[in-house]
């Protein structure tokens, strides 16, 4: 938020910006802090990351893009190390869950509250069209990563809330997080917080199978609340900017290029490039973040595991795989015993969401300000409700 704040209303850029600066350093502690496993583990996936970095330098004598690639490869290694450090937590000192709690929800309100200034005209929006803004990112620059962050920080407090009965909480947060996701306007956000309380509505965590109560009390709000909701939301926003701008591109483009916001036509684009361009040792590790950029006049496909691959190989690909799919399956083995490991079903659920939208939106595993929680999320599982009989 201070970066954003600099940015927009001071408007003052640096080499480094000031988000950058103090997430390295609080990686730099978290990454003292973890095991001398995870530790060498990470240094690893550091140098592959950043070794068709150094290749450019070699091979190019290309030296001007060093220091952003390192930037970038940090960015995605920022989910390893966190993951590393809450695994740690979870499994020595689980009594610490309830700051943890409390920490996520502070970052729902501060999240909340930032989205709302553009109502007072403060912070960025989400797009500018034809000189007009829509939508609202708050004071976070990076648009797209607030949706993210936004849908991680959600899920967890509504999975949280029906896990422990509290239905006026959960309730509560569903409307605070439906208002805020019509505030940001990206479809991310809007169609994520649609789900994610439908999917909690539906499914209590500890339960094995729907209720049939549930079911009937969800079809009676479809029924009463859904047709008047609809109608109210419409009539907002049937001159608005929002529907103006979305029914633009509606028209404009085939119906896979609007749900993917015309990112597959950057990718058939940059196909091309990497058909021309790559050789069979940039095929496997990759050119880097900033050369990959380069070829492309900046437009990334913004489609994680192509970006991935395109700027770290089929090595980088492999890695993230490996890394989801380790996430994946342990947490679905751990989810056998969720009376004991109560958030396994949850870091199982919120890790094929993630999946999902890496591959729709992106700017999830090179997000550094999603990062922190995505490794929070992920260790969840490990939390052994033995440990702590009682989480409020």
């Amino acid at each position: 938020m201070i970066n954003g704040y600099l940015l927009k209303e001071l408007n003052l850029d640096f080499f480094i910006s000031i988000s950058q600066l103090y997430k390295i350093i609080i990686l730099l502690f978290i990454f003292i802090s973890i095991d001398n496993v995870s530790k060498i583990i990470s240094l690893l996936i550091f140098s592959i990351l950043l070794l068709p970095s150094i290749f450019q330098i070699i091979y190019a004598f290309n030296i001007k893009h060093i220091f952003s690639d390192i930037i970038m490869v940090i960015k995605y290694l920022a989910s390893f190390i966190a993951f590393f450090y809450f695994k740690k937590i979870m499994e020595k000192q689980p009594y610490q869950i309830n700051k943890f709690y409390k920490w996520m929800l502070f970052s729902f309100v501060l999240l909340v509250i930032s989205i709302s200034l553009k109502m007072f005209d403060i912070g960025f929006p989400m797009y500018i069209q034809n000189g007009i803004e829509i939508g609202s990112k708050g004071l976070f620059y990076a648009g797209n990563e607030v949706s993210a962050v936004f849908i991680i920080i959600s899920s967890f407090l509504l999975y949280h809330k029906r896990l422990f009965h509290k239905k006026m909480f959960f309730y509560l947060i569903s409307l605070i997080m439906l208002i805020t996701a019509f505030l940001i306007t990206s479809k991310t956000a809007i169609f994520g917080a649609i789900f994610l309380f439908v999917y909690f509505y539906l499914f209590q965590p500890n339960q094995s199978i729907l209720r049939f109560r549930t079911i009937v009390n969800f079809l009676v709000f479809l029924i009463l609340i859904i047709p008047s909701g609809a109608y109210f939301i419409y009539n907002v926003l049937k001159n608005s900017d929002i529907l103006n701008r979305a029914l633009f591109y509606w028209n404009q483009l085939d119906i896979y290029s609007f749900i993917l916001s015309n990112r597959n036509n950057f990718l058939f684009d940059y196909i091309q490039i990497f058909k021309r361009e790559y050789n069979v040792f940039e095929i496997l590790i990759g050119v880097g973040q900033s050369t990959f950029e380069e070829l492309s006049n900046n437009k990334i496909t913004e489609l994680d595991f192509f970006d991935i691959f395109f700027s770290y190989g089929f090595i980088g690909v492999i890695i993230f795989i490996f890394f989801i799919g380790f996430i994946s399956i342990r947490s679905k083995l751990y989810s056998i015993k969720k009376s004991i490991f109560i958030f396994a079903p949850y870091t199982f659920f919120i890790s094929i969401i993630l999946l999902f939208l890496s591959f729709l939106s992106g700017h999830i595993f090179n997000s550094g300000m999603a990062a922190i929680y995505i490794g929070f999320v992920f260790a969840l599982m490990y939390y052994n409700v033995n440990y702590e009989n009682k989480i409020s």
